[in-house]
């Protein structure tokens, strides 16, 4: 595949100043006086992207994201490297970027596209399409200071993909919109995708990016520690916001005992080769598979088991079959109210179902160190044929991981009847034969009558 898009060792440098007056004295000194410290957004960022693929972008916020976007976009110069591509380029980066506010929203429409390339022809033969899609009816003819944040985003959108780019930008735009929005949103960014268009955009929306993307790169600090498969860069990303997450408890006055007894220090997280340490007893249960393991230490899931109706351990599973989700988990130190769940995923990594002891209104009050405690939740298995993973976590009612284990089990559902989508929804089906020339409310009659 042809590279659409390739940045080479990419750096940007901002000047901090502490006071106001610091940025004045050193350009009057001509940079002699040095008043400011540097900070840098990016650090030596490399990757190339292949033509066609859609691309999500990770981090933290402040790990150099939006900088990077800008640089790619020309909005923003960098310090250090160069950026290639190749065929236009749309970019939607930060709320209202490119829009005049005083212009009304055909006129930024005409403005945006001549500064991508169009003519004004071109751009009168893309306008009811733009309009359609925007969907914010005689608000277009309104100046666009007038606009909500979500009618900004529908219509920045709409013009961006609608000019049919080679390389789409996309700084986190779509958590902006409704519900609808964004499914309209993703639509378009498969239609895109069967088009040959690169795309590369920001989210904190795992969902989103296990749904649309097949690679996924993750910035932490303005350096790139993370290049690969969507499920494996969240499972990085995870951990980074769990870890800063306990970092900003064990700073927190009223947490700095507790944090003190924890048999993991603040922050480290339990990787995949680490055991912690258990009573002989409970480990005979059996060790855990898993593909990825992280939390702070403060319990620990000692198993996981999927069974049938009848107490029993399955990997096949029949739609609409009842089944049991049990697990057991080892507690390291005195925990108040801690919480535990299961989510339940398809082979794509997208999350079918999920739920918790919290979310069901089960409260397991306050556990000692050295407690076993079994949470057993009962489902009808009403998913599609497909295969699926069930991962595994128990943690604080603030979310804070204490242990979080993916893809522990694996099973197949099989479905008798032929039918479409990861959900079975058990759809029953009734018919009639109207005679010729019923009418309207005759129809809508005869139609009431079928759910009574």
């Amino acid at each position: 595949m042809p590279i659409a898009l390739r940045v080479e060792s990419l750096s940007k440098q901002y000047r901090i100043y502490d006071r106001p007056g610091d940025r004045l004295k050193e350009s009057l000194t001509r940079g002699r006086w040095k008043c400011h410290h540097p900070f840098w957004a990016l650090s030596d960022v490399s990757f190339e992207i292949e033509a066609g693929t859609t691309i999500g972008l990770l981090g933290p916020n402040g790990c150099g994201k939006s900088t990077l976007l800008q640089i790619i976009a020309g909005t923003l110069e960098p310090t250090h490297g160069q950026v290639w591509h190749e065929g236009r380029v749309a970019a939607l980066l930060e709320l209202g970027a490119g829009f005049n506010p005083e212009f009304t929203g055909i006129e930024n429409i005409y403005m945006n596209a001549a500064l991508m390339g169009f003519t004004r022809g071109e751009t009168t033969r893309l306008l009811p399409a733009i309009e359609r899609f925007a969907e914010i009816g005689e608000f277009i003819h309104q100046p666009v200071k007038t606009y909500s944040s979500g009618m900004y985003v529908r219509l920045a959108f709409s013009i961006a993909t609608s000019a049919d780019p080679h390389l789409l930008l996309v700084d986190e735009a779509l958590a902006v919109g409704d519900a609808a929005f964004q499914h309209r949103c993703v639509r378009r960014i498969k239609e895109m995708q069967k088009r040959g268009s690169t795309i590369l955009f920001v989210s904190h929306d795992p969902a989103l990016v296990r749904a649309v993307c097949s690679r996924a790169i993750l910035l932490n600090a303005g350096r790139m520690v993370a290049d690969g498969h969507p499920a494996d860069v969240l499972n990085r990303y995870q951990k980074i916001i769990m870890a800063r997450e306990a970092a900003y408890q064990a700073e927190q006055p009223a947490e700095v005992e507790a944090s003190s007894t924890s048999p993991v220090a603040a922050g480290e997280t339990v990787e995949a080769d680490q055991s912690l340490p258990t009573d002989e007893a409970h480990r005979k249960l059996g060790e855990l598979r898993y593909t990825y393991r992280h939390g702070d230490g403060s319990a620990e899931i000692i198993s996981a088991e999927l069974l049938d109706a009848a107490g029993r351990p399955v990997e096949l599973v029949e739609t609409g079959e009842p089944l049991f989700i049990r697990m057991r988990m080892l507690f390291h130190q005195d925990t108040q109210e801690p919480v535990c769940g299961f989510m339940i995923r398809n082979r794509h990594g997208i999350n079918v179902y999920g739920t918790n002891t919290k979310q069901r209104e089960y409260d397991l009050g306050a556990v000692r160190r050295g407690d076993v405690i079994e949470a057993i939740f009962a489902i009808h298995c009403w998913l599609g044929q497909e295969h699926y993973s069930i991962s595994f976590a128990v943690h604080t009612p603030e979310g804070i991981s204490f242990d979080w284990l993916d893809e522990v089990i694996f099973f197949r559902v099989s479905c008798p009847v032929e039918m479409e989508g990861i959900a079975n929804l058990n759809a029953s089906v009734m018919a009639r034969r109207l005679a010729p020339g019923s009418s309207e409310a005759e129809a809508t009659t005869s139609t009431d009558a079928l759910h009574v």
